[in-house]
C-alpha cells in the first residue's frame, strides 16, 4: 500500500517497503514542473529509517522547492 498525501499543494507518496527503508516521491502538478525552479530535490538514495522521517523529508524538500528565489 502506498501512503499518498499533499503538502502545500504538492502531492507526494511514500511507497510501502519490505526492507525497513523508507523513500518518498514528490509529484508536482504539470504547471509547477514547468517553472524556472525545476523539480524538488530528490530523496536520499539510502532512504530513511521510518515512514515519519520520510514524510518530514518530503515536506522539507517541498518547502525548499517553494521558497522564493
Amino acid at each position: 500500500m502506498v501512503f499518498i498525501d499533499e503538502y502545500r499543494g504538492v502531492t507526494y507518496s511514500i511507497p510501502h517497503n519490505d526492507d525497513g527503508v523508507w523513500h518518498y516521491k514528490i509529484s508536482p502538478k504539470r504547471d509547477r514542473r514547468s517553472t524556472a525552479r525545476g523539480q524538488p530535490q530528490p530523496p536520499m538514495p539510502e532512504g530513511y529509517p521510518t515512514r515519519e522521517a520520510a514524510i518530514q523529508a518530503a515536506e522539507r524538500a517541498i518547502d525548499l522547492w517553494l521558497v522564493p528565489a
